[in-house]
């Protein structure tokens, strides 16, 4: 559960923003200039691998934890943005990956999940765009506390039954001999519709480049899902070839009859993108 009032950054979350702090000062100056202007409402942050993993320790801290690094890095950017009068919502969007992270999306197998990867690949279909809470926000009636849970893909959303202030300060109260109807009440929460935070999204089926035949887009080919998120969503077609950074995931077979069907199938959770391939020929 993550709070908005949350507590304060452990030494290692503190070290870690400092570092994409004078990452970004060092690096991001022109970059902040050219932006001022923008009428943008998301901009997918380009970062170049080389200069992430040359800068104190902030390409060991991606490859170790990959989303803790990430969620430092936006914090720190959406202050760099606001600071620097910046429109666009920034998405940090690292490219170039290391060539120890290239994969074949052929060779992709179960125990492969969790891990990030690079793949050349041919978009095969896409879905029309859709959009999914990927954080959903609560407020306390009673106290007014304020948090917000972190939702997953295509899952249901997860329970939130009561205030953790409350419950807390209630306990405290009970073992001091408060009267159990002096007690604050912790169901009494509700949903923060207006706080709720929703995600652009679209699916995407991707095929090896190995697959193609005479230049043309076969029609039975073995293929994976994407997510594109953000910024992507609506800008590829049936027949683009790019080169996509990914997480592998794991997702439910989409023709499940029963809910507690254990069959899975691959996701791609596409980080990044780049026009073309890096490996194979176009």
């Amino acid at each position: 559960m993550s709070k908005k009032t949350g507590t304060e950054p452990t030494p290692k979350e503190k070290q870690l923003l400092a570092a994409w702090r004078t990452f970004f000062q060092k690096n991001s100056k022109a970059d902040f200039a050219a932006l001022e202007g923008s009428e943008e409402a998301v901009w997918g942050f380009e970062i170049k691998w080389s200069d992430l993993e040359a800068h104190k320790g902030l390409g060991q801290s991606f490859l170790s934890d990959m989303d803790k690094c990430l969620q430092s890095g936006q914090i720190v950017i959406e202050e760099q943005f606001r600071n620097h009068n910046i429109k666009p919502r920034p998405v940090i969007r690292i490219v170039g990956i290391s060539e120890l992270n290239r994969y074949h999306l052929i060779d992709l197998r179960m125990r492969d999940r969790t891990r990030f990867l690079r793949f050349d690949a041919v978009v095969h279909s896409t879905s029309r765009a859709m959009g999914w809470l990927k954080r959903s926000a609560y407020i306390c009636n009673v106290c007014g506390h304020q948090w917000t849970v972190d939702e997953r893909l295509a899952r249901p959303r997860k329970e939130v039954e009561y205030c953790g202030v409350c419950l807390r300060n209630g306990i405290k109260k009970r073992q001091k001999g408060a009267k159990k109807e002096d007690l604050p009440d912790p169901f009494d929460i509700r949903m923060d519709l207006e706080t709720n935070y929703y995600e652009d999204i679209q699916y995407v089926e991707l095929f090896d480049p190995t697959c193609l035949k005479d230049e043309q887009l076969p029609d039975d080919v073995p293929t994976i899902t994407a997510v594109l998120t953000d910024e992507y969503v609506d800008q590829f077609s049936p027949g683009d070839c790019i080169t996509v950074n990914a997480k592998i995931g794991v997702d439910h077979l989409p023709s499940r009859d029963y809910i507690r069907d254990t069959r899975r199938i691959l996701r791609l959770d596409i980080h990044s993108v780049e026009e073309g391939f890096s490996l194979h020929e176009e």
